[in-house]
């Protein structure tokens, strides 16, 4: 009898203590183990695209501080998403033509406005009030070529008109449609738009003092049921093109060890993979338990840790 109440008591410690204990273990280890540092030497990095502007801009100083000779870009589908000056636009190109509803959601400055035209069909001329919002219009028949256009307007030079928060066809994002998509500026050349992080995030290097002839740019493009692994699995392609046997992956925080794995798993045990993980403010070994973003972070990594098994098995029954 004796024994027994002994032995209930032990089990309603444990039962009580056992989530303070994994709870004390998580706020101890889980940031080091994840949160890894471990070059391979290379002179080669590949910087995740979908990063934080501060986080950019670190891996910008890692390139030019450390030596990197090559740098290489990744990034899924962005949002279509640009600020716009006066007389600024975005045209695109689509694989297939596209029909249906063309939505926008936009906002701008005092009698801003924007003109939407398809092929040579202007379908608005809409003006934008202070906050977004959606605008939307009906192709006649269908069209392989979209562009919008801000109205002229006297404003100083560097300053946006509008801001365009997306595009959709027919209720896609039209940058998964696009073939081909660039920025139209008044008396210039025209220049590639960035449908992807891989290329929003080059352009940014280069803006930060990386030197464009390094660095290129390897979108992944479609809807990748992960980001992580949609941006690794593109890079694996482009690995094996340019003959790549090391690199290190520049990536933020506790992401570090999950995108290590995920980039080696896409690469193959005969090339050398190494990270860096860049600094993530709300997310430190010192602050991440004390806010809801850190933990939120923080679980996010561990929710997504099964991930390498999953794409194990994929490739082990592909």
């Amino acid at each position: 009898m004796h024994t027994n109440t002994k032995a209930r008591r032990n089990l309603l410690r444990w039962t009580v203590a056992g989530p303070f204990v994994v709870l004390l273990a998580v706020i101890i280890w889980a940031w080091p183990f994840m949160a890894i540092t471990q070059p391979s030497g290379s002179k080669v990095l590949v910087v995740e695209g979908w990063m934080d502007p501060g986080a950019l801009e670190e891996a910008a100083r890692l390139v030019l501080d450390s030596g990197y000779t090559q740098v290489y870009t990744t990034g899924t589908v962005r949002a279509f998403a640009y600020y716009l000056e006066p007389q600024e636009g975005i045209s695109l190109a689509f694989h297939d033509p596209v029909q249906g509803r063309i939505t926008v959601s936009a906002s701008g400055t005092g009698h801003a406005g924007f003109y939407l035209i398809a092929g040579n069909d202007t379908l608005l001329s809409q003006a934008v009030q202070g906050l977004p919002s959606t605008y939307s219009a009906s192709l006649h028949g269908s069209t392989d070529h979209l562009r919008i256009v801000a109205w002229p307007l006297p404003l100083p030079p560097g300053t946006p008109a509008i801001y365009v928060g997306a595009m959709e066809a027919d209720g896609m994002n039209v940058n998964m449609l696009q073939r081909r998509s660039w920025i139209m500026r008044p008396g210039e050349a025209s220049e590639p738009a960035w449908p992807t992080y891989a290329q929003s995030s080059r352009a940014a290097l280069i803006r930060m003092g990386v030197p464009a002839s390094i660095i290129t740019a390897v979108p992944a493009y479609g809807m990748p049921r992960s980001r992580t692994w949609g941006n690794a699995h593109a890079f694996g392609a482009q690995a094996r093109q340019d003959g790549i046997t090391a690199f290190d992956v520049a990536t933020v925080g506790v992401h570090a060890r999950r995108s290590r794995n995920l980039f080696q798993a896409a690469c193959g045990p005969q090339v050398k993979v190494g990270v860096v993980a860049l600094a993530d403010p709300y997310c430190t070994r010192a602050n991440w338990w004390r806010s809801y973003r850190g933990w939120y972070t923080m679980m996010k990594e561990v929710v997504g840790a099964p991930e390498l098994k999953a794409v194990k098995m994929k490739q082990a029954n592909s």
